[in-house]
C-alpha cells in the first residue's frame, strides 16, 4: 500500500511504499545492516529514491533502489 510522502529528489509529494523482499535484501547488503524496515521507496516514474518515515533525506548521497524483474 502506497502513502503520499515528500520526496526530496522529486521535490514534491509522491506515493511511497515499504520495500519488498528483494529490495530489502539489496539494501541490507548495500548498507551492511541487519534491518531496513524503516525505509520507503518513492514510486514516481524514474525516481525510486529512499527515505524513512521520519527523515526525508536519510543519506548524504541519493540511494535509488534498482528495479528487479
Amino acid at each position: 500500500m502506497a502513502n503520499e510522502e515528500f520526496c526530496y529528489t522529486c521535490d514534491r509529494f509522491e506515493p511511497h511504499r515499504r520495500l519488498d523482499e528483494r529490495e530489502a535484501a539489496w539494501l541490507k547488503g548495500r548498507l551492511g545492516r541487519a534491518s531496513v524496515n524503516e525505509f520507503l521507496v518513492c514510486l514516481a516514474p524514474g525516481c525510486r529514491n529512499l527515505r524513512t518515515g521520519g527523515n526525508k533525506r536519510p543519506f548524504d548521497s541519493t540511494i535509488r533502489v534498482p528495479v528487479f524483474d
